[in-house]
């Protein structure tokens, strides 16, 4: 990787094409003195508008620059590192070194790991973070510090393997649904996660603040109140109201005596009701 100027850095097939197209320029200055001269033809409008179109396509991609963020390497993702310049060995060598259970604590040794050139470094440099380690009485294991699952974003959820860009939106989409997390297993919630990853999810992530929650008075709500609470379908709500309607007033005990309730169903919609 080569920089061009001190914001503009090239990939290797980039620099090699620039090469060729500086040699062309070159070549046709030198031969233009020994080539009969004609007077060219004008070029009309749309002549001159692909002509320019050409010539702009040939530096945009070492012009556009994507924007960097603070980023730790130890749960960087390869697509990620391909972004930020890192060539395909490189990105081979962070992966591999990551998979040996070691972590990269300084900008000193995730070049010595990736083997990146110092060019790209450079570029690189003021926006690496590493881990937090917490002390624990133990000298040699040591603790990650974990990332909170309500405030997070996306691209932070993609540090888990088995997490792309599909599932960490959508776990940011059933954040919002929930108002909140309150629970790591509401994550075996979310359409498509595997058990598996949400097990390492959870050994990465925890609820360290929970959400602010408004609960409903279960005994006052109309149908289209209830089913616009999570866990709570249609059937549901009619069934809800039907044991109003029969017996008064109703507490999370007798939900266990309507149908579809269980032990889990209750704990989960408690988080957004309340009853006499």
């Amino acid at each position: 990787m080569k920089f061009i100027g001190p914001h503009i850095h090239l990939r290797k097939p980039q620099r090699n094409a620039l090469l060729i197209l500086l040699v062309l320029v070159l070549s046709f200055s030198f031969l233009k003195d020994f080539l009969p001269q004609t007077q060219p033809e004008p070029l009309d409008e749309q002549s001159m508008r692909r002509h320019q179109k050409w010539i702009d396509s040939l530096f945009q991609i070492s012009l556009d620059k994507p924007k960097i963020y603070p980023f730790n390497p130890n749960y960087l993702s390869d697509h990620r590192a391909y972004e930020l310049g890192l060539e395909l060995q490189s990105i081979d060598r962070l992966l591999t070194f990551r998979k040996s259970g070691k972590w990269i604590n300084s900008a000193e040794q995730f070049q010595s790991v990736t083997g990146v050139e110092y060019e790209l470094m450079a570029g690189l440099r003021p926006y690496l973070t590493f881990p937090k380690w917490k002390k624990t009485n133990s000298p040699i294991k040591k603790e990650l510090e974990k990332i909170g699952l309500n405030r997070c974003e996306a691209v932070d959820l993609e540090i888990i393997y088995g997490v792309g860009k599909k599932l960490s939106q959508r776990i940011i989409n059933y954040r919002k649904y929930l108002n909140g997390y309150s629970d790591l297993d509401q994550l075996y919630e979310v359409f498509g996660l595997d058990s598996v990853v949400v097990q390492r999810i959870q050994k990465r992530f925890e609820v360290k603040v929970l959400p602010q929650i408004n609960k409903l008075l279960l005994d006052t709500l109309s149908h289209a109140d209830l089913v616009a609470l999570p866990y709570i379908t249609s059937k549901d709500a009619r069934n809800i109201i039907q044991w109003r309607s029969s017996h008064g007033e109703i507490g999370f005990d007798d939900l266990q005596n309507i149908e579809g309730f269980d032990v889990l169903k209750i704990k989960r919609i408690s988080l957004y009701l309340h009853s006499f």
